[in-house]
């Protein structure tokens, strides 16, 4: 009877790219190994490649070539930390990840697991010892690589202390599964973090720049602006605001965009309801519907490129460029005070705070607690009918040209005021 393969390839595709995993079956027990990446082997044999690997044959070669040198079974018997903290935030093959999301689904994003990896191989892995044993890790090893990334003055401490939790809720995950010792206690303190205050416009300066975006910006960047302005809704949300979203004066916000996750719950997934200007959710419907790319409506805030969704750097990059254009800002005094595109949502909080009722406001913007979100399960006519006033009270006012209904009232009975003293004279 013939024996079994020593391995079987497989192929994930991603976006244009293809990717190999084999899985290994120990000769020793029969069952097979979890997936593995070819690229991972590849660098492990020592290969030095950066091309993908396109052809079956490559990947057989290199699975045939894996097995001779007798690195296959004596790394599943005895995992590096790399290659353990490889697998661990590589999507396509985490257990961590299955696991997570299968009992509950979307608790962890492909973007998260992205951004983490990514921050380890670009900073963390080159200052490993590659031969280092997952069995062999301690506090020292640690706060080691903690130095290390400090005295490389490459990250802000807050990214490095991204990058160590990410190593630590590996390593907890290895100790749950019996992995690494239960005796090692896996403490290394953060580092002190000095977070710059996220910037915002005066509101001389936010009229002035509205009122420049009116007028000589693109009207998709004025109108995201004035949106943000308004609502607070975040960049991802903006990226996935379609046309049957949009009222006549109230905007769903169910859904965001993330670049690897696509369309996703927004931020704290919950569904939000939002007052937005009768004139402004008008004009956001004309920017769909002037979209050439599609028959039906759609995105909002599509790209001129393909009518697909715009680039996650879209409306920071066209936010600062615009700044700069008016000569409100420079280039640096908008990095020392810290204003981003972000920086509309925190004036639509610091603007509509106080005249909203906390509760309501947190819910229309979205920072909504999970206590207060069970709390608040839905919003009443009165608290959206607050946040509408609130817009056109402290808001729209820095808007110039924009008149508030009272203030057309007042200008109608002022002029019937005029017409009928014109007659009596």
């Amino acid at each position: 009877m013939a024996s079994p393969a020593p391995f079987t390839l497989c192929r994930i595709h991603r976006g244009e790219r293809v990717y190999y995993y084999a899985l290994f079956r120990d000769p020793a027990t029969g069952k097979r190994t979890n997936k593995k990446s070819v690229e991972t082997l590849r660098k492990t044999l020592g290969i030095v490649e950066t091309s993908p690997i396109k052809r079956r044959d490559d990947a057989i070669r290199i699975c045939q070539k894996a097995l001779e040198q007798g690195i296959v079974f004596e790394k599943q018997q005895e995992q590096t930390l790399v290659s353990y903290l490889r697998d661990f935030y590589t999507w396509e093959v985490s257990e961590y990840v299955k696991r997570k999301n299968t009992l509950s689904p979307g608790s962890i994003s492909i973007d998260y697991i992205g951004t983490r990896k990514n921050l380890l191989e670009n900073h963390v892995f080159p200052l490993c010892d590659k031969n280092l044993l997952l069995s062999r890790v301690t506090v020292g090893v640690l706060e080691r690589l903690q130095l290390q990334l400090v005295e490389k003055r490459a990250l802000h401490h807050a990214t490095i202390n991204i990058c160590m939790s990410a190593v630590l809720s590996a390593l907890r995950e290895a100790q749950r599964k019996g992995d690494m010792p239960t005796s090692l206690s896996l403490k290394v303190d953060s580092l002190s973090c000095f977070h710059t205050p996220r910037g915002i416009l005066s509101e001389q300066e936010l009229a002035d720049f509205m009122q420049y975006a009116k007028e000589h910006s693109e009207k998709r960047i004025y109108l995201a602006c004035l949106v943000a302005l308004l609502t607070g809704m975040r960049s991802g949300e903006l990226r996935a605001l379609r046309y049957d979203a949009l009222g006549s004066d109230m905007i769903t916000i169910d859904r965001a965009y993330a670049d690897k996750a696509g369309i996703k719950a927004p931020k704290g997934k919950k569904t939000r309801y939002v007052p937005c200007p009768a004139f402004l959710c008008s004009a956001l419907k004309e920017l769909a519907l002037e979209n050439p790319f599609v028959s039906m409506p759609d995105l909002v805030f599509w790209s001129k490129r393909n009518g697909a969704v715009v680039s996650s750097h879209y409306f920071s990059e066209r936010f600062r460029e615009e700044l700069v254009r008016s000569k409100i800002f420079t280039e640096s005094v908008l990095k020392e005070r810290n204003i981003t595109f972000h920086s509309l949502r925190h004036m639509a909080n610091t603007l509509l705070r106080g005249s909203v009722d906390e509760h309501v406001l947190r819910m229309t913007i979205g920072h909504s607690s999970q206590q207060l979100s069970d709390l608040y399960s839905h919003l009443s006519q009165r608290g959206l009918k607050s946040v509408a006033l609130a817009q056109q009270k402290n808001i729209l006012p820095l808007i110039r040209g924009f008149q508030s209904p009272e203030q057309m009232n007042d200008e109608e009975q002022g002029n019937k005021e005029d017409i009928g003293e014109g007659e009596d004279s």
